[in-house]
């Protein structure tokens, strides 16, 4: 397991997330959802050192190599002290491991291109106050490098270009958010929260798509029109 800024704590990872080691992966992603839009640094009450624990967190239990990674520490771990030993000294990766990780941040990279283009954009057509869109749109673009190895092979047999690996994985990481979003939304309720998420879905997918085959765009599933999904209305 190989991320150079993690920072692990004495807390355990599910505690820091409020959930039990046996969570659903759902369960995991509501979880941490719900705690950055309480303390991320952009709001009143958000607690940068906190909020990056979060994160931290997040990035090992959202994955399932490292979330399994993870519970064998703490299956051999009895302190604290050794788990955090025991990251410390995760060995190098491999080449092929690297090219991964370059993928993963290429692409988280250019959805948070996308989401802040999305929000700037429907700020402006909505007239409210960017933060009302800024938010979310950050926890949309943190779920985009996820998994990026399954995301990749999607993407080549897309038929994607090289260079255009982390463009098309970060579509491939949109229709991956918005399944499950979508599913919950309809079984609890459609909220406002749940209409600005759409909006912001739809118009971050139009902006990667801009840069990609349109032919890889069609094999990738095309925009998800998620707001129609719930709405019945495409704007």
């Amino acid at each position: 397991m190989e991320r150079p800024d993690i920072e692990m704590t004495s807390q355990p990872l599910y505690d820091l997330l409020g959930v039990s080691i046996g969570s659903s992966q759902e369960s995991l992603q509501r979880a941490y959802r719900q705690l950055a839009l309480a303390h991320h640094p952009d709001r009143q009450t958000g607690d940068p050192l906190l909020m990056r624990q979060i994160n931290d967190a997040w990035y090992v239990l959202s994955d399932p190599a490292r979330r399994s990674e993870y519970d064998q520490f703490l299956q051999k771990a009895s302190l604290p002290r050794r788990e955090r030993s025991q990251f410390s000294h995760a060995p190098k990766p491999g080449r092929k491991a690297a090219w991964f990780n370059g993928l993963r941040l290429q692409t988280l990279r250019l959805g948070k291109e996308a989401a802040n283009s999305a929000t700037q954009a429907l700020a402006t057509r909505h007239r409210v106050p960017r933060s009302t869109y800024g938010e979310l749109s950050w926890l949309i673009a943190q779920t985009l490098g996820n998994d990026i190895e399954r995301r990749v092979k999607l993407s080549r047999e897309a038929g994607a270009a090289p260079l255009d690996l982390g463009l098309a994985a970060a579509l491939v990481g949109l229709t991956s958010y918005c399944a499950p979003f979508l599913r919950r939304s309809v079984a609890d309720g459609v909220t406002q929260t749940d209409v600005r998420q759409a909006q912001l879905v739809d118009r971050m997918w139009d902006n990667l798509a801009h840069g990609i085959n349109r032919d890889v765009e069609i094999k990738l599933g095309g925009n998800p029109r998620a707001l129609r999904t719930l709405t019945g209305k495409r704007v």
